[in-house]
């Protein structure tokens, strides 16, 4: 999400594959109460070395992420490696593919910043016996992988779309920004944005446009958007990364009172745009659930156990008005 990343194939994932996972505070003893199980399965994990690799180490979706991995790792008592590029960016993140299958884990959890790119060192990394469990983003083919974890994207940018017409009042034009397409997350997503606002005839969309989660990208994007399109009544970011650059443009454009901003994501700076007023809601990710889902599918795998194929985490909406409550609040990207 969350990118700056950007976050994310579209056969694969459907709203009906929601499943509900409860997530507590990063420190939260609920976590661990469910996830710790027997001594003698914790001291049977000892052994194990899975390596995580994330979409980007800068982001802080993939930081909560990080973050779900390794309270779960040290209630398991497994060993685990995180590593992740500095950027969303495939041509980054492939050799530290081919870096950590070189020293053999017996799995690896990983965001694919490509669904095609990423599948030859990890196909390599399989080949030489590592599991893979993947986690956010998806491959071209699913079947390298013992099972995949992420949200449900459809219903992200449904909810994203849902919402921001809710807010202009269902009439005015519209522009959504995603990754280019190629991640399967945004893939998806702009499909479920594209259908919901499908259902409100008085809403325009614009063209898509695709920044990556780049801010200075975003912020040129809407900047000429809206010399190009008076009557720009909302815009979407998929990605939390860009909000910093649609924030931007719609304050240097003295627009911020005509155009209503919804985004995806709930990092720390975004949260703070929410309480000023700058978005009107944000559409948010269980990442520490998922981080800690993506390490207990890793050792039912290295134990030869069945993992679900596919595992879609229900999305939430966060507004001024719910941000305290306990399933937005414990959601919120944070780090350890």
């Amino acid at each position: 999400m969350s990118l700056t990343k950007a976050l994310r194939t579209s056969a694969v994932l459907s709203a009906a594959l929601v499943v509900t996972l409860t997530v507590g505070s990063c420190g939260a003893s609920s976590d661990s109460a469910t996830t710790s199980g027997s001594p003698d399965a914790g001291s049977a994990a000892a052994e194990k070395n899975i390596s995580l690799i994330l979409g980007t180490i800068s982001d802080d979706f993939y930081k909560a992420v990080e973050c779900g991995a390794k309270l779960e790792a040290e209630v398991k008592g497994v060993n685990l490696d995180v590593q992740g590029p500095a950027q969303f960016d495939a041509a980054l993140q492939i050799p530290i593919v081919n870096a950590v299958a070189a020293k053999s884990p017996q799995a690896i959890i990983i965001a694919p910043n490509d669904s095609g790119a990423l599948m030859p060192p990890l196909k390599a990394a399989v080949d030489g016996g590592a599991k893979l469990v993947l986690f956010d983003t998806n491959l071209d083919d699913t079947s390298l992988a013992a099972g995949h974890i992420g949200s449900d994207y459809v219903l992200y940018g449904q909810q994203g779309a849902a919402k921001l017409a809710e807010i202009i009042g269902d009439e005015g034009s519209v522009l959504g920004i995603f990754s280019p397409p190629g991640v399967s997350t945004n893939d998806l997503g702009r499909k479920g944005f594209q259908d919901e606002l499908a259902k409100h005839p008085g809403i325009k969309l614009l063209p898509f446009e695709f920044s990556s989660g780049a801010p200075g990208k975003s912020a040129a994007i809407v900047s000429a958007v809206l010399a190009s399109k008076p009557d720009l009544k909302g815009i979407f970011t998929f990605n939390g990364g860009d909000a910093q650059g649609v924030v931007t443009a719609l304050r240097e454009a003295k627009a911020a009172d005509q155009v209503s901003f919804v985004s995806g994501d709930a990092q720390p700076f975004q949260v703070d745009q929410l309480q000023q007023g700058l978005v009107k809601a944000l559409v948010i990710q269980q990442a520490r659930t998922m981080g800690k889902t993506a390490v207990d599918f890793a050792i039912r795998a290295i134990d030869g156990e069945q993992v679900p194929a596919e595992t879609a985490l229900p999305t939430l909406v966060g507004t001024l008005d719910n941000l305290t409550e306990p399933d937005v609040a414990d959601n919120l990207y944070k780090g350890c």
